[in-house]
């Protein structure tokens, strides 16, 4: 499974950044790539038992196209026994009852008032720099074209979220 998970990376890492396409395809491309990786962190994420029934929502904050990429492809899909469900997050109030959340990089600013409204067991995914530290447990950065994630372990646990051997492993840096 993890070798699937690799190549796919490794496949849509090289259309991605190989210069071929136009902007647009590469913009769209990039928002797929992310939604693989989100996938992945569904799956590689143990939440507390109570956290663990009923649908498994991710929640986007402040990015409609990176919702509808989300929604379009991972929307019904199963993780255990749990249904993916996504849902556009617009304003700080919507940000509860999400097991993952994706803050765009428009609302990144905004981290503090997001922590503050979001559940304990939210899994918060940011993308811009040196969020993995000041708030968000998993942050996207771009290393050498390619985009990689932070993991703030610590924070995971005191969110009382298992993070999985291979997402930590996979991951270009550990907090």
């Amino acid at each position: 499974m993890k070798s699937k998970f690799i190549i796919a990376l490794v496949f849509i890492t090289a259309f991605t950044f190989s210069g071929f396409g136009q902007m647009g395809d590469a913009s769209a491309a990039k928002i797929k790539l992310k939604g693989i990786y989100m996938y992945q962190f569904a799956r590689g994420v143990v939440w507390p038992e109570e956290f663990s029934k009923g649908d498994l929502i991710i929640g986007v904050y402040g990015d409609e196209n990176v919702y509808k990429q989300f929604s379009n492809s991972y929307t019904n899909k199963l993780i255990g026994s749990q249904t993916i469900k996504v849902k556009y997050c617009s304003n700080l109030s919507e940000l509860k009852n999400c097991h993952i959340l994706f803050i765009s990089a428009s609302k990144n600013g905004a981290i503090n008032q997001i922590n503050k409204n979001v559940d304990e067991q939210t899994l918060m995914v940011s993308e811009s720099s040196n969020l993995a530290s000041s708030g968000a447990i998993i942050n996207f950065i771009f290393k050498d074209s390619k985009l990689k994630y932070e993991l703030n372990k610590t924070k995971a646990e005191q969110h009382h979220l298992k993070v999985g051997q291979n997402l930590t492993k996979l991951a270009y840096k550990i907090i």
